[in-house]
């Protein structure tokens, strides 16, 4: 083997038992997070497919004339193309006996299609919690921030270090042989030096270092020294300190890193909470929505019936008091409120296709053909609150107080690391080691360990920056950075204040809104049903008459309405009010919990049973 591969082979088995150790402590464990591949073509695959699977919906075109089934032929109308007449009175006057429905014009109802789920809330917003990528996307900011946390606190890890080097250096020097000063010679020394060790930043904010250097040297040229082996060994062992006295001086300095990443990791935890409490009260809202959308097509459907129906009466009596402008009036109203029932047909499906973009569920993609139609019943009753309890319950569980909590905590670590930037620099130096020497690498080891060649040196090292302006700077910005987020919390007390006493008086308002219009309902029915009376007695029906019955349909449809809204609110109101006391995810009976996630931790919900 040539001599330099043998010198270097015992450099690395000096260097092997420190290289071994520290393997050990640092483990081979593999923390990478499995990652899937990137396709966004894979993921646009269910939502294409059932793009390619929509029916395509059919529009009728543009009218030229009066296209109506009780027009007058004689007032140059025509009828609707693939329609007859009304043969008989009957047949429609009694399709609107019982509960007042007819089937629609403008196609079947909501109820009797193809692909129309009833869903309940609660399944609803179960397979949200489970599957909605706004709450997932939000729920990875805890993992991300966790390592931060661990790369902080990794700072004082201890660190393996080591080199290598080969170093030839050339010095003029008196010889045994030449001792004379006129007579130097060039002394060359050819080493090969390796160094190993650990080194550990301290808590209390200092340093230590442990290190090894075994070094192999050759002097050229030879000359004869007693007991001075060519070429020889040495072998140092080193043990360095540095410890701040006083700027960077005690773990609350130095841990403020850790501190802050673990505040900042809660705080994006209750943003996940955040997240989930928005999907959960978007979905309540849309829910009941949905739910005043249906009712607001039976309220379309209906009122298109009756006017269909007093079409009907109208045409039957065309040749007795009803003229033109009657029947122009019954055909005006019809169309319009043909119209009103496309629109709220529409609307059914906008709100469907909005619970399935919150739900995001991979079985009822936004593009498919299914309807989600409300499965449960509105509460009708009424709840009483008392605004004491809510505002405390607010105190306790608003996740933006926690939040601003934990920021004002943070500004008060900056505050104290400000402060101690304010300190001079004065560090204490201190290091003691052993050496040995020997013509073979054991030999010196050996030596090092014998305690004849000990040494030692102490120190102090004084900073301080003339003025100490940006010290100075940092203090005065922390400190009111720190004033600035307790103010901010005085600010969000007032707010959730505000927001509860909002939506406790949001769910009375509601409520009586409720009364009200239902009360409305039942005038509005009355009012109608008195005129219908009056043209069952064979009453004129003139212009005035037909305009006046026309108007109290589209009222008592109106008073529907409203009623209908009032009912989705009070629910919402009630869905808000819990939302405003931080309590929603509670009332929906959801518990939030970390999960693995490929070696890291990941924000989830589920909702209890």
């Amino acid at each position: 083997m040539p001599k330099f591969l043998r010198r270097s082979s015992c450099l690395l088995i000096a260097a092997a038992a420190p290289v071994v150790t520290a393997l050990a402590l640092t483990g081979c464990k593999n923390y990478d997070v499995k990652i899937a591949d990137f396709n966004p073509r894979a993921l646009q695959g269910s939502e294409r497919a059932n793009a390619q699977q929509a029916a395509q919906s059919i529009t009728r075109p543009l009218p030229t004339t009066l296209q109506s089934p009780f027009a007058d032929e004689e007032a140059g109308a025509t009828t609707e193309p693939g329609t007859t007449r009304p043969a008989t009175t009957e047949a429609t006057t009694q399709a609107t006996n019982g509960n007042g429905r007819t089937p629609p014009a403008t196609g079947p109802a909501l109820g009797s299609e193809e692909g129309i789920i009833h869903m309940s809330l609660r399944e609803i917003i179960q397979r949200a919690v489970a599957n909605s990528l706004d709450v997932r996307v939000a729920g990875y900011e805890p993992a991300i921030d966790e390592t931060r946390v661990t790369e902080a606190e990794a700072r004082f890890d201890p660190t393996f270090f080591t080199n290598f080097q080969y170093a030839t250096d050339h010095q003029l020097a008196p010889t045994p042989d030449n001792p004379t000063l006129g007579t130097n010679e060039d002394i060359i020394f050819r080493s090969y030096f390796a160094q190993v060790g650990v080194r550990q930043e301290l808590e209390s904010g200092g340093k230590v270092e442990l290190r090894y250097e075994p070094r192999y040297t050759h002097r050229y040229p030879d000359f004869a020294v007693p007991d001075s082996p060519n070429p020889f060994w040495t072998s140092n062992l080193t043990l360095e300190i540095t410890q701040p006295l006083l700027r960077d001086f005690g773990s609350d300095v130095n841990r403020a890193r850790i501190v802050i990443n673990r505040n900042n990791q809660k705080i994006s935890l209750l943003d996940f909470r955040d997240a989930l409490e928005k999907n959960v009260s978007d979905i309540e809202e849309a829910y009941w929505n949905l739910l005043d959308a249906e009712r607001e097509v039976h309220i379309a459907e209906e009122l298109l019936n009756r006017t269909l129906a007093t079409g009907q009466i109208l045409y039957n009596r065309r040749t007795q008091d009803v003229g033109r402008v009657q029947m122009s009036q019954a055909n005006s109203s019809i169309e319009q409120r043909r119209t009103n029932l496309i629109r709220a047909r529409a609307h059914v499906r906008d709100l469907s296709d909005q619970i399935k973009r919150l739900m995001n569920d991979p079985d009822m993609p936004v593009t498919s053909n299914t309807v989600i139609l409300p499965a449960d019943v509105p509460l009708e009753e009424q709840v009483k609150f008392n605004l004491d309890d809510q505002i405390n319950t607010a105190m306790e569980s608003r996740l933006e107080l926690g939040q601003q909590q934990l920021r004002a905590e943070n500004a008060a670590v900056a505050a104290g690391v400000a402060k101690n930037n304010l300190l001079p620099q004065l560090n204490f130096v201190g290091n003691v080691s052993t050496q040995g020497i020997g013509g073979a690498w054991g030999t010196s080891f050996e030596d090092s360990w014998g305690g004849d060649h000990i040494g030692y040196s102490l120190g102090v090292q004084l900073e301080i920056p003339i003025g100490n302006r940006a010290a100075r700077a940092i203090w005065k910005r922390a400190q009111l950075q720190r004033m600035q987020a307790i103010d901010q919390y005085r600010a969000l007390v007032d707010q959730v204040a505000l927001d509860v006493k909002q939506a406790a008086r949001e769910v009375d308002t509601s409520w009586e809104e409720m009364a009200g219009f239902r009360a409305a309902v039942f005038a509005a029915a009355d009012a109608l049903a008195a005129v219908e009376e009056r043209e069952r007695a064979n009453e004129a029906l003139t212009p005035e008459f037909v305009n006046r019955k026309l108007d109290l349909q589209q009222q008592l449809a109106e008073a529907q309405r409203q009623e209908a809204i009032a009912v989705s609110k009070y629910q919402v109101a009630i869905s808000k009010l819990e939302k405003a006391k931080g309590t929603l995810l509670r009332y929906n009976n959801i518990i939030m919990e970390e999960a693995p996630l490929n070696g890291a931790m990941q924000a989830s919900a589920a909702v209890s049973r």
